[in-house]
């Protein structure tokens, strides 16, 4: 008896004392295939996010930068205008050639004259109402363009040209010869209009005068009307189908 109790004792401390038992076995350390599966999903939104946000920032960063050039250009052709009287001096302005029969029919003076095809021959305000510089065909909806220059254009009325990376004016050869190119892309657009002194925001006919009723008297002539400048600066990329206007500013120059 004491033998076998001495045999069972030996059979247990080698169960303790051996190898482990089957169900211990079976538990190894590392990741399961759920645990895998959704870590990958984890990192695969965090990385997507992380480009998205990148992305955002590259296009308010791109749009920022466009504004502020808008802005630049815009306030070129104010700069550039700022000493302008709204109506031609020496040709006389705008009048009716028919001082009898006020009207659209007999109305002259509004735009540049006939002689005057460039831009530095641009001397007054209503001289530059429908004008275009650049080369965008995609204008702003109801803008009436009546000439086209090269542009854009700077306050002194020379056309800005494309910069490189390092500085130096990009070139292109024409006929033989190196010509700067203007800056790509960009399109100023004016319109100037004649507003009702008493509200500013309303625009009024080129040809507008104030009579007085029963007497017909002129109470405001045809050329004491303050008028509203307005640029429109417009950017066609590359590779873009239209050229969206980007900013606009408008002042107003009194009589």
């Amino acid at each position: 008896m004491s033998g076998l109790r001495a045999a069972g004792l030996r059979l247990s401390s080698s169960r303790r004392d051996g190898a482990p038992s089957a169900r211990h076995a079976r538990a190894r350390p590392g990741f399961t295939l759920l645990e895998t599966m959704l870590a990958i999903v984890v990192i695969g939104v965090g990385v997507i996010a992380i480009i998205n946000a990148q992305r955002a920032f590259l296009t308010q960063n791109l749009w920022s930068t466009h504004a502020s050039t808008a802005t630049y250009l815009a306030g070129e052709i104010r700069e550039m205008t700022r000493g302008y009287p709204r109506h031609d001096r020496f040709s006389g302005g705008i009048y009716f050639s028919d001082p009898e029969n006020p009207g659209e029919e007999t109305f002259v003076g509004w735009g540049p004259e006939g002689d005057e095809t460039g831009v530095a021959d641009l001397d007054d305000l209503d001289d530059f109402d429908g004008a275009v510089f650049g080369e965008a065909t995609d204008l702003p909806e109801g803008f009436v363009m009546t000439r086209r220059y090269a542009g854009p254009i700077d306050s002194f009325g020379s056309v800005i040209t494309e910069t490189l990376w390092n500085g130096a004016t990009e070139m292109i050869e024409v006929e033989g010869e190196l010509v700067p190119v203007s800056m790509r892309g960009w399109t100023q657009c004016v319109t100037v209009e004649k507003v009702d002194p008493y509200d500013l925001a309303t625009p009024v006919d080129d040809w507008e005068i104030q009579v007085e009723e029963g007497t017909g008297n002129v109470l405001r002539d045809v050329d004491r009307y303050p008028v509203r400048v307005t640029v429109t600066v417009l950017y066609q990329g590359t590779w873009d189908e239209h050229a969206p206007p980007v900013t606009s500013i408008s002042w107003i120059v009194f009589p």
